[in-house]
């Protein structure tokens, strides 16, 4: 195998690996809150969708996930009550999700906990270091989608 190879495999190891080692992380600081990392994802959506609520639609969009599972999570998180949903008043087929007063304390706490996290995470890490990795992580993100698009053409 080429270096190139080699290091296209590594660098895609240690990527996977970092996201893994994020998600561990984030999962026991959301646990401290009775939520998963999607679980706070969901509510963080239906946050978006302001103070007149999201769709679920809306929700599945912001995640990536179909309509019916972001309907499994919502319904999973109105039954803690973070969630309620009402009658869509556009549309009475139709439901808006919006955060319960709980939830969005939860969701305001979660997110400070996250702040602090991530704060800590890149302690004596040099800016520069921070930026140009970020800049390679979006060229490398840039350069998948295109090079996934050739392939299925």
């Amino acid at each position: 195998m080429s270096d190139r190879s080699e290091l296209a495999l590594q660098l895609t190891d240690a990527v996977i690996a970092a996201q893994q080692a994020i998600e561990r992380a984030g999962n026991r600081a959301y646990k401290t809150f009775g939520l998963s990392q999607r679980a706070h994802a969901v509510m963080a959506a239906v946050d978006v969708g302001g103070p007149d609520g999201a769709r679920p639609s809306d929700v599945a969009r912001e995640l990536g996930v179909s309509r019916a599972a972001a309907t499994t999570f919502i319904q999973r998180l109105e039954a803690k009550g973070m969630l309620e949903t009402t009658t869509d008043p556009d549309d009475d087929r139709g439901v808006r999700v919006t955060l319960t007063r709980h939830g969005l304390e939860v969701l305001l706490r979660a997110g400070q906990l996250e702040r602090r996290l991530a704060a800590r995470t890149i302690e004596g890490m040099p800016a520069s270091a921070m930026a140009r990795t970020i800049q390679v992580l979006q060229e490398l993100k840039q350069r998948v989608e295109q090079k996934s698009l050739e392939v299925v053409r």
